[in-house]
Order: structure tokens, then sequence, then C-alpha cells
């Protein structure tokens, strides 16, 4: 039973309800309009920005190196990285799904 006042009754300000479980979308940015502009991602020639980027550069993702297909702009100042199927890319330190842009739980 809940003392009334003692505020465990009410969501959390983040529209969590007390019943709801912390999960890693709730901690992570969310990519999901692309890589913001500055954004450091891991290639073979080291950590690169993001804008520095074109077709044919190689990234390291979770499965090996693979190379950048297409590089779409969906909204300013992001970038979207495709490659022959979706791929598990580091930026900024976290690991996230190339095509949706939600991070990816190890």
């Amino acid at each position: 039973m809940t003392y009334k006042g003692s505020g465990h009754d009410h969501e959390h300000s983040d529209g969590r309800g007390p019943s709801r479980k912390l999960c890693v979308r709730d901690i992570f940015p969310n990519y999901d309009k692309g890589l913001p502009l500055g954004s450091k991602v891991l290639t073979a020639d080291g950590l690169l920005p993001v804008e520095y980027l074109e077709p044919g550069d190689r990234v390291i993702t979770r499965a090996g190196m693979r190379q950048v297909l297409n590089i779409d702009t969906p909204a300013p100042k992001r970038f979207k990285l495709s490659f022959a199927r979706e791929e598990v890319i580091y930026a900024d330190g976290v690991m996230v799904m190339s095509e949706t842009g939600q991070p990816f739980a190890a």
C-alpha cells in the first residue's frame, strides 16, 4: 500500500509508469533521423566526423569492415549511412543500428 503523497503512485517525469522498466532506449540517444552533424564514426582511417564520409568509405561495424553505399540527409544536419544490409555502427561511443538509428544493446 502506498502512503498518500509519497509520490510513488505518480508517473515519472519521462512518462514511465511505475510498472514500466527502464530500457536501453530510455538512456541512449536516438538517431532515427540520422547521425547529427559532428558525430564521430569509427572508420578504417580512425574516428571521422560523419559529414566527412562519402560513399565508398569503409566503416567499422559490429560484423567487421563494411563499405558505405549511400549517405542520405533526411533532416537538416543529419546523416544516414546505408550499407548492403543493416549494420551496427559505432558513433560517438554508442552502437547504433544503421537503418533505424536505434541504440543497439550488446
